[in-house]
């Protein structure tokens, strides 16, 4: 057995398919500009996925597969190898493996050791029960590389996941670097250097996971394959992650210590930031980027509220964030911007005889970035290395934690903490609140104004809300927290609607012909916003915060 760690990026379909070989010599060229010992070669490598009609297999989380290896054309042998469960860290994968020579494409249960199954496990009716789900064919070029100390494999795969039967098939096309000896920081070192010249995204998905999604996918279209059908189960796959919650909440079982909470946020966070990375490279909208822009703000929350505790590095990192806030910060307003403008927009039918205000508002939209300028951002050099940078400080535990003691007392100290930033939350708000209200109720800009506390305010609640849950909770949150968190979120909401009016209103003040009917329905429907505002932030503050209950 060995266990494998290597890290997974993915390029752009149309990228691979215009540098193809050419990337091959973008790599080789790259390597010994930096005077760094490798060996190349390019082998196709045929592989058959397999598991019985009830995923037996991966319900043990047990990926098997067959591979044939050829060189120049000529098959020179086959392997069957089994993959064990393992974790994905920030795009680190790590999962032991068990590999075994066979003489044909023929799967053999029987030749894996017995420490591969689960107790109780009947090998031999697996055997007679073992069918072909997908299949993974592709043509790879490695390099063999030996710096400082390690032997890493880097792996250039270009090819298709198939299922037998089904015409439709998902492109391969991604880098592998793979640590056969040495540490882990040279693995990220090579990473580095490949993104100095490469457009790439963290891989969370293996060919196996992709494989068993486009199977599912497949078998779930009520297309009928010629061979055996497959009875993939919902439920038992990686699902993508195609839901938009109201800010995310990070979950903190078992989290008992200040560090642990911290090093769980980080990785908790930047996982949901991969996803929504490769979310939008397959699916681009402004949905995606905001929720990117509240993810990058979410990790930057965590480095604030654990500021007192984090090391020099973690400081430059949680900079780093920031500068990818501010090159997201537009996409709120493009939202916006596309709600007066499309057709299907709640406000388009009342300003749609006005053809100059439109027009603008259109034009106004042009001066945001397009797509490909954030695709570029995106798998660009400096988001990877932001995301290597995070990986560091889960990975190495780069941050300073003064007198935190272990047991009963470290639990008390992270409720102690946690409650300590939310109440500081809430009383920056409510003091901002009160300053600006001087016993009058709040006008447009003041709840505009208000708005990034009250966004600071639901972010550390959305590190610390669950430590607060009840013994024995089967849910994330309780009744009382859900209540005290969904009235703040409807402030949010009334808020956000808020300034899409207020962007409708700066557009119309600087036509050159006044629109005064559109003007009078424009402040009679702000008048009514601001009334129904007032009424949600009253309510929520009447209620008692849950970590003073």
């Amino acid at each position: 057995m060995s266990t494998e760690i290597e890290l997974k990026y993915l390029l752009l379909n149309d990228e691979a398919n215009e540098q193809g070989n050419n990337l091959t010599n973008v790599i080789s060229k790259l390597l010994s500009d930096n005077n760094i010992n490798y060996t190349c070669q390019k082998k196709t490598l045929t592989n058959c996925y397999m598991d019985t009609n009830d995923l037996a297999f991966r319900k043990m989380d047990i990926g098997l597969r067959v591979r044939g290896i050829q060189h120049n054309g000529t098959q020179c042998r086959y392997e069957q190898t089994i993959k064990t469960s393992g974790q994905v860290i920030g795009g680190l994968h790590k999962r032991p493996e068990y590999n075994v020579d066979i003489e044909n494409k023929q799967v053999d249960l029987s030749l894996f050791p017995d420490e591969v199954w689960p107790q109780n496990i009947n090998v031999k009716e697996l055997q007679n029960n073992v069918i072909s789900v997908f299949n993974t064919h592709f043509t790879r070029t490695t390099w063999l590389i030996n710096v400082q100390g390690a032997v890493i494999e880097l792996a250039y795969d270009q090819g298709e996941i198939s299922c037998d039967g089904f015409e439709e098939s998902e492109r391969i096309n991604e880098l592998e670097l793979e640590l056969q000896q040495g540490e882990t920081y040279v693995l990220m070192d090579t990473a580095k250097l490949l993104m100095s010249q490469v457009l790439m995204r963290s891989g969370l998905l293996s060919k196996a996971a992709r494989g068993y999604r486009l199977a599912a996918k497949l078998s779930e279209s009520g297309v009928q394959s010629n061979n055996d059908k497959l009875a993939l189960k919902k439920g038992l796959l990686i699902n993508e992650n195609n839901h938009f919650e109201s800010l995310e909440i990070i979950p903190m079982k078992e989290i008992n210590t200040i560090s642990a909470a911290f090093y769980h946020g980080i990785e908790f966070s930047l996982e949901k930031l991969q996803q929504q990375i490769n979310l939008y490279v397959e699916r681009p909208s402004l949905k995606v980027l905001s929720k990117l822009n509240e993810l990058f703000v979410l990790l930057r929350q965590g480095f604030w509220l654990f500021e007192q505790h984090l090391s020099p590095e973690a400081v430059k990192v949680r900079d780093e964030l920031s500068y990818f806030i501010r090159a997201t910060h537009w996409v709120d307003n493009a939202k916006h911007l596309k709600e007066l403008t499309t057709k299907s927009g709640v406000y388009r039918k009342k300003i749609d005889h006005s053809e100059a205000l439109i027009k603008k508002l259109k034009l106004e939209r042009k001066r945001y970035p397009n797509i490909q300028q954030m695709l570029t951002l995106l798998m660009s050099e400096r988001s990877n290395r932001l995301q290597l940078s995070l990986l560091n400080l889960i990975l190495e535990k780069k941050i300073i934690i003064t007198s935190e003691k272990e047991g009963h007392d470290s639990t008390l100290a992270l409720r102690d903490f946690a409650q300590g930033g939310l109440s500081k939350a809430l009383n920056e708000l409510k003091a901002e609140v009160a300053l600006l209200a001087n016993g009058d109720t709040l006008t447009s800009q003041d709840y505009l104004a208000i708005y990034p506390l009250l966004i600071r305010s639901l972010l550390t609640g959305s590190w610390f809300i669950s430590l607060y849950n009840n013994e024995g909770s089967s849910s994330l949150l309780s009744e009382k927290q859900k209540i005290y968190r969904l009235a703040w979120l409807d402030v949010k909401q009334g808020i956000s609607e808020l300034q899409t009016l207020y962007l409708l209103q700066q557009q119309l003040d600087i036509l050159p012909v006044k629109q005064e009917k559109l003007a009078s329905w424009l402040t009679a429907k702000v008048d009514n916003l601001l009334e129904a505002i007032e009424q949600s932030k009253e309510n929520a503050l009447s209620i008692t915060p849950y970590w003073q209950g």
